[in-house]
């Protein structure tokens, strides 16, 4: 591909044009040609790479994809970072109300949560919170890493839970294994989609999947993604 067809290809993708469960109605995010090169060469992944992933593969109606059990819900990837920048718990408690609104149902009727967290100053990890079992699982790809904004965080989300009749004081924050470990590329916010994704469909025995096979998931996801795109172009011309 020459850089001159690139911005040819330079086409938006909006959550409007990728949404299938309406989770995410609102949020003013994007998914262009470029992100989609993004994935391809191994560039950073950014929250709206996470977003979209959820919308289009695990969102889609079952009849379409009848592996995907539907007790899950999601949070969206801008999350933590929103509340932990806020100035006062007012705001935070805003962010929060504006994520668990999204849920098409009440908290308690999921059986986990999912809420992909951008953590230090540029990796992405999954936490999960695990509505059956009450408690806290993070899916870290580095998890040498010392990370102290994740239990400060859910620390703000037990507070902003319990006030929504969600006791969660004594839930324990765990790490589970076996959880895949990246190498030293920019794979963070890929291995979080394949945690969501994995979790989903109840596969997680050694979680099958590992660094060797991040080129193929990348090459797959930018497929999926503008096989979205097209069908959705698809059907609004037909409308």
């Amino acid at each position: 591909m020459t850089s001159s067809f690139l911005p040819n290809m330079y086409t938006f993708l909006t959550c409007t044009d990728l949404m299938f469960g309406g989770t995410l109605e609102g949020y003013d995010n994007f998914l262009s040609f470029k992100d989609i090169r993004d994935l391809l060469f191994a560039r950073e992944s950014e929250s709206v790479i996470i977003d979209c992933y959820v919308n289009t593969c695990l969102f889609l109606p079952r009849q379409e994809n009848p592996d995907i059990f539907k007790t899950f819900g999601y949070l969206g990837a801008a999350l933590k970072s929103y509340v932990q920048s806020s100035k006062d718990d007012k705001s935070k408690f805003q962010h929060f109300d504006y994520s668990f609104r999204r849920l098409d149902r009440a908290p308690t009727e999921f059986d986990l949560l999912f809420s992909p967290m951008h953590v230090g100053t540029n990796h992405w990890a999954l936490l999960v919170i695990n509505i059956k079992e009450k408690e806290f699982h993070v899916y870290d790809s580095l998890r040498n890493k010392d990370r102290h904004d994740i239990p400060q965080y859910v620390e703000e989300l037990r507070i902003y839970m319990k006030g929504k009749h969600i006791d969660s004081e004594n839930w324990s924050l765990r790490y589970p294994d076996p959880c895949p470990q990246q190498g030293s590329g920019d794979d963070c916010a890929i291995f979080t989609c394949k945690y969501m994704e994995c979790l989903a469909r109840r596969d997680t025995q050694g979680f099958p999947f590992s660094q060797d096979d991040m080129p193929t998931v990348r090459a797959k996801f930018a497929l999926h993604f503008i096989k979205a795109y097209f069908n959705a172009q698809e059907r609004s011309e037909r409308i």
